[in-house]
């Protein structure tokens, strides 16, 4: 399920390892913070993996967790990193080598949601994209 909906980072080989690959999506799962946490607080691998799959099902859009508006869908997410769809980047000249980025707002309610990175060279693909703050997404992904 994870490769269907997220595709990347291929987890096959956490198969045979159910209670470390509950642990890696719930760390890698594109969602709030608090319900990272309730993922993580879950007694009992089998019911971890269920949850998770339950959200993945659910998982459609991307919601702002100030104004509940839609950000994205599930269909516009691309995965920049062998980690996953989550992860936290710092690099002092930039972040990203060869975009320039801008700081985004929600058009909603003006609340920083994150970055816009976009290519300086027009060699670089993808041309642009979002990093959003998991700190700005709200619980309900339905």
């Amino acid at each position: 399920m994870w490769n269907k909906i997220v595709k990347a980072p291929n987890m096959d080989g956490l198969a045979r390892k159910p209670d470390l690959l509950s642990f890696h999506i719930a760390n890698k799962m594109p969602v709030s913070e608090s319900t990272r946490q309730e993922l993580l607080e879950i007694d009992g691998v089998s019911y971890r993996l269920r949850r998770e799959i339950e959200l993945l099902e659910s998982f459609d859009r991307v919601r702002c967790k100030t104004c509940q508006t839609v950000i994205a869908r599930r269909s516009d997410m691309l995965v920049m990193s062998s980690d996953g769809p989550l992860g936290a980047y710092v690099n002092p000249h930039g972040w990203f080598p060869g975009y320039a980025w801008t700081i985004t707002y929600c058009a909603t309610c003006e609340t920083q949601m994150g970055w816009l990175f976009s290519a300086t060279s027009k060699a670089l693909k993808p041309r642009s994209f979002w990093g959003i703050r998991s700190s700005q997404v709200a619980d309900d992904m339905s």
